[in-house]
C-alpha cells in the first residue's frame, strides 16, 4: 500500500459512521502492520484516525481510552517518550479519563508525562501545562495516608517547575495552593502558614478577585489561630 492509497483509504474511513469507521481503520492499521516496519509513520497515521473516530461517539469513551492509550505508547516507541507528539498525546488521554473517573488510566498518563525533565519543560509553555496538570493530578490522588509524603514531592516539584519560568502568574498561586493543602494535612502549620502568605501575595500581584483573596486570608486566620 502506498502513502497516496493509505491516505485515500483513511479518508474513506472517516466518511463512515464510527463503529464502521472504527472496524476499517483497524483492518487498515492490521495491514500496514504486515507490510510495513513496527514504527513506520504510516502506522501513525492510523492511529491518530482511529483515535478520532472513537472520539466521535459518546458511548465508546472506553475504546476511545484504549486507542488512544496504544497511540501513546506507539508515539512513545517512534518518537521517543519526552517528544512534544507524545506528551501530547498522554495529555489527550489523561483528561479524557479524568472527566471519566477513570483514575487507573489518569495515573498512567500522569506518569508518563511525569518523566519529562523539569528542565526540558522549564522553556515549553506548552509542554510546561501537560506537566504540571500530571504532578497536580497524581498529587490529588495522593491525599490520603501514607501518600501524603508523595503528594508534597509532587506538588512541590510543580511549584520549582512554575518558579523556574521566571514568571509571577496566576500557576504559581495554583501550585502553591495545592503545596498547602497537603501541609495542612501532614499537619505542617508552619509550613502550612508561610505558603499561604505567600500565595496571598501572588493572588494581590496577579488581580485575583476579592473571593479568591479572602479564601486564602480565611486560611491564614485559621492558621495564626484566629
Amino acid at each position: 500500500m502506498t502513502d497516496q492509497d493509505l491516505d485515500r483509504a483513511i479518508a474513506q474511513a472517516a466518511r463512515q459512521p464510527a463503529p464502521q469507521a472504527i472496524a476499517a481503520l483497524t483492518a487498515l492499521r492490521d495491514q500496514l502492520a504486515g507490510e510495513r516496519a513496527p514504527l513506520d509513520p504510516a502506522l501513525g497515521r492510523t492511529w491518530d484516525a482511529l483515535v478520532e473516530a472513537a472520539g466521535r461517539s459518546a458511548d465508546d469513551v472506553a475504546d476511545l481510552m484504549t486507542y488512544a492509550e496504544q497511540r501513546a505508547r506507539w508515539l512513545s516507541a517512534a518518537r521517543g517518550p519526552h517528544h512534544p507528539h507524545t506528551i501530547a498525546a498522554w495529555s489527550e488521554l489523561g483528561e479524557t479519563a479524568q472527566l471519566e473517573s477513570a483514575w487507573d488510566v489518569a495515573i498512567r498518563a500522569w506518569e508518563a508525562i511525569a518523566s519529562v525533565p523539569d528542565a526540558d519543560a522549564a522553556g515549553d509553555s506548552a509542554l510546561r501545562s501537560a506537566l504540571s496538570h500530571a504532578l497536580r493530578g497524581l498529587g490529588a490522588r495522593r491525599l490520603s495516608g501514607p501518600g501524603l509524603a508523595e503528594a508534597r514531592a509532587l506538588f512541590e516539584r510543580d511549584l520549582a517547575l512554575h518558579e523556574r519560568s521566571g514568571t509571577t502568574s496566576p500557576q504559581v498561586a495554583i501550585s502553591l495552593d495545592s503545596l498547602g493543602v497537603v501541609l495542612e494535612a501532614l499537619g505542617d502549620r508552619a509550613g502550612a502558614l508561610a505558603v499561604r502568605t505567600r500565595q496571598r501575595a501572588v493572588l494581590a500581584a496577579t488581580g485575583a478577585s476579592a473571593s479568591q483573596q479572602k479564601a486564602v486570608d480565611d486560611r491564614i486566620a485559621k492558621l495564626s489561630g484566629g
